[in-house]
């Protein structure tokens, strides 16, 4: 099984391949390749002792929160791997789940000729893809697990831009408040009234 896309049998349908192959016997000797998921955690900058591979999130939008959902608390690196037309919505998606603040790595092509590593926030990187409409290639994304600086105090400033880019996703001032005190442990109510005020 040979690709020129990354290392057989990571989140590829490879895996059906080398399991029919077990199962009948054969025996598989890996050659090692290149793998985006190890390549982007090692450039990261981000801790490396211990981590989770996501690979691609559902598309299915329950499926997609529940298994973020499953994440809000981890606290070892996370990579996951996204298909450039699907990044903004999935960037949004961790701007949910975890705090705006976290750090987070964005390789795009890893180990080929237009090879990008990108290193800020998430926050940051909402607005960098924002501007740039048509990202190209697939892209690895290194989340910073949870800490004790998730809990850094944003501004009243940033805490309403959080909430009016929140809102304008169609969502309610309720709602948008009850998001963000699940990832900033502000009450909902202090939020709520920022939230008025927009």
């Amino acid at each position: 099984l040979v690709t020129d896309a990354g290392m057989p049998g990571i989140s590829d349908p490879g895996y059906e391949l080398i399991k029919a192959c077990i199962e009948a016997n054969i025996e598989v000797v890996p050659i090692p390749g290149v793998t985006a998921v190890i390549t982007a955690l090692a450039v990261s900058g981000l801790p490396t002792e211990r981590f989770c591979f996501e690979g691609f999130l559902p598309g299915k939008e329950k499926l997609r929160q529940e298994r973020l959902e499953g994440l809000k608390t981890e606290t070892r690196t996370m990579v996951f791997y996204e298909a450039p037309h699907k990044l903004i919505k999935t960037l949004e998606d961790l701007r949910e789940t975890f705090v705006p603040t976290r750090k987070i790595v964005l390789g795009r092509e890893l180990t080929k000729l237009y090879e990008e590593i990108w290193r800020g926030t998430i926050a940051e990187a909402i607005n960098l893809y924002r501007e740039n409409k048509t990202p190209k290639g697939e892209f690895t994304i290194v989340v910073m697990g949870k800490d004790k600086t998730d809990n850094i105090q944003l501004s009243e400033e940033e805490l309403k831009r959080e909430l009016k880019q929140i809102i304008e996703r169609g969502v309610s001032r309720s709602q948008a408040s009850r998001q963000l005190a699940q990832v900033t442990n502000l009450s909902r109510s202090r939020l709520y009234k920022l939230a008025l005020e927009i």
